[in-house]
């Protein structure tokens, strides 16, 4: 499968210089030919909740059935577009909460996936629902510095990019996780 174009949301204070460039450079290992964009969101400033930031990125013109891949906060933005106006975009969300603020998902949808775990303490208490909300994956080698985990996440994006199956991916990486 091809995209029109992958984006990758930073988390709140981050930026698109930080853990979503290091994300870029994993995919872009196996798929150099994709377009992809990283653009600063409201949320860069720690004290911006998600809403500023949810019709930033909807007035940015992502083409129709692009990819967001969101980490943490910018996860939730893009789900929350993504079931607000854009049931078209595929969204996967990495170590992010099922609400933040005055943000809340609501409703399950098509096309998003959920790469959390549930003893991650930044975002502990507000995963409960992932499993009614998307494809998700509860994953306890997974934690917020999701820079120590780019080659795994890495591997588990570029099958989802590639149309694999990614239940097989996590399951891959889980046991050699295990047998470490």
């Amino acid at each position: 499968m091809k995209f029109p174009a992958i984006y990758l949301l930073h988390g709140k204070g981050g930026s698109p210089n930080g853990s979503v460039s290091q994300l870029e450079a994993e995919l872009r290992e196996c798929e150099p030919d994709q377009n992809y964009f990283r653009p600063l969101m409201p949320h860069a400033d720690p004290s911006v909740t998600p809403l500023p930031s949810m019709l930033h990125l909807r007035d940015l013109g992502v083409p129709q059935c692009a990819l967001i891949i969101g980490i943490s906060l910018g996860g939730l933005v893009a789900a929350k577009l993504q079931e607000m106006e854009r049931p078209d975009l595929h969204v996967v969300c990495i170590s992010s909460p099922t609400h933040a603020d005055e943000t809340e998902l609501n409703k399950r949808m098509e096309h998003r996936v959920a790469l959390y775990s549930s003893a991650d303490e930044v975002i502990a208490g507000r995963t409960e629902r992932w499993p009614q909300l998307a494809e998700a994956y509860d994953l306890p080698w997974l934690d917020h510095d999701t820079d120590k985990h780019k080659k795994n996440l890495g591997r588990i994006l570029c099958a989802y990019v590639r149309g694999f199956d990614i239940e097989e991916e996590v399951a891959k990486i889980g046991a050699i996780r295990n047998m470490q």
